[in-house]
């Protein structure tokens, strides 16, 4: 009964990504002429799912999928139950050997004897415990793979995931850290650098034609790499001297300077976008009033932004909707480390915005932290 589920079964691949940014990346999906999505996002509990299949005969990349954490082929699926049924309802042998197919396809190594590695997460744990169901599956694929040995570090890892309450989807996992850091990393981190996939998205939704766009936060430079691999004439700036110095080693041939990002040493409406992570988190520090402080960031984003343009701000809210020279265009509810965030997309509308003194310019930037 399980194989003929799992061979009728629609979807072949799902990826995972930030809480809030399945949407997104269901779009990304969509808009990829070799992917075909599934339905609604999933959730469990720590990251967004999304499904999806390759079109037949089409070629397809890991590294495609920007807003994706991580891609796995689809083991099965299976409704609620004890752990041991949902666990024998999940791992079968044409499911094992299509995802092991898959892995393959990808360039990645397999033999008869492998070492593998169990993730699993539930929505909740009133029915059963994370780990009865990991145990359950463990065992399941030793008594049906007995040449493979469970270990961490691990040659495989599949995940098991309840993405909605009683639904479980089983993955080989086929992405590994590369696909997470966007191919090396960066070469020098930062405390409270913006993950690849978030500022990814946050460039995607400043417009599907590259033009000039500008990060005046940039800290580790994290979105200017992000915007220059997507085809913008990118570059960043920061008031604080160490961020400027990692930046430019991180994106190597970028301009990076130094510049406070409430009086930017740039001219009326020269750049396509802007886009970029303010400074927030426990260590959010303004020397006066933080609110003002981001009505003068916007401001001047606004400035600096052309007519028609966009600005994309990632902060929490409360913030305002409307800015002087800005309209709301949508936001993007998320959440960093299990704090909520947001990311607001502005239009630049066709009111000029003149830059004026501002209070609130200091040589002492805010703190840019985790949340």
């Amino acid at each position: 009964m399980a194989e003929r589920r799992q061979g009728a079964r629609p979807v072949s691949f799902f990826a995972v990504t930030l809480p809030g940014l399945g949407k997104l990346l269901r779009e990304e999906i969509a808009a990829h002429p070799a992917l075909e999505p599934g339905g609604d996002p999933g959730f469990d509990g720590r990251a967004d799912l999304v499904f999806f299949r390759i079109r037949r005969g089409a070629g397809f990349l890991l590294d495609d999928l920007r807003l994706a954490d991580d891609v796995f082929a689809v083991i099965s699926e299976a409704g609620g139950g004890p752990p041991d049924r949902v666990a024998a309802s999940l791992i079968t042998r044409t499911g094992l050997e299509r995802a092991l197919s898959m892995r393959a396809r990808f360039g990645r190594h397999l033999s008869p004897s492998m070492s593998f590695r169990v993730i699993a997460r539930v929505v909740d744990e009133s029915r059963f415990k994370r780990t009865e169901l990991r145990g359950a599956v463990e065992q399941t694929i030793s008594a049906s793979r007995p040449r493979w040995h469970g270990t961490d570090p691990a040659d495989l890892e599949v995940w098991v995931l309840e993405h909605r309450r009683a639904q479980f989807v089983c993955g080989l996992r086929l992405s590994d850290r590369r696909m997470r850091q966007h191919g090396e990393g960066r070469a020098s981190e930062r405390h409270g650098a913006l993950r690849p996939v978030l500022a990814a998205a946050m460039v995607r939704l400043a417009g599907a034609e590259p033009g000039r766009l500008i990060d005046p936060c940039c800290g580790s430079g994290t979105i200017v790499r992000e915007a220059k691999a997507a085809g913008w004439d990118a570059r960043g700036s920061d008031i604080d001297d160490e961020a400027v110095s990692i930046a430019r080693t991180n994106v190597p041939g970028a301009v990076i300077e130094r510049a406070d990002a409430v009086s930017l040493p740039h001219p009326d409406g020269g750049f396509d976008a802007v886009v970029t992570n303010l400074p927030f988190g426990k260590q959010f520090q303004v020397d006066t009033d933080p609110v003002g402080w981001v009505s003068d960031v916007l401001r001047e984003a606004a400035r600096v932004t052309r007519p028609g343009g966009r600005v994309i701000v990632l902060l929490p809210p409360p913030i305002r909707e409307n800015a002087i020279g800005l309209v709301l265009a949508s936001s993007h509810p998320l959440r960093l480390l299990g704090v909520p965030t947001r990311i607001w997309v502005y239009d630049r509308d066709e009111s000029p915005v003149a830059r004026e003194p501002s209070a609130f310019t200091s040589s002492s930037p805010p703190s840019r932290t985790s949340p």
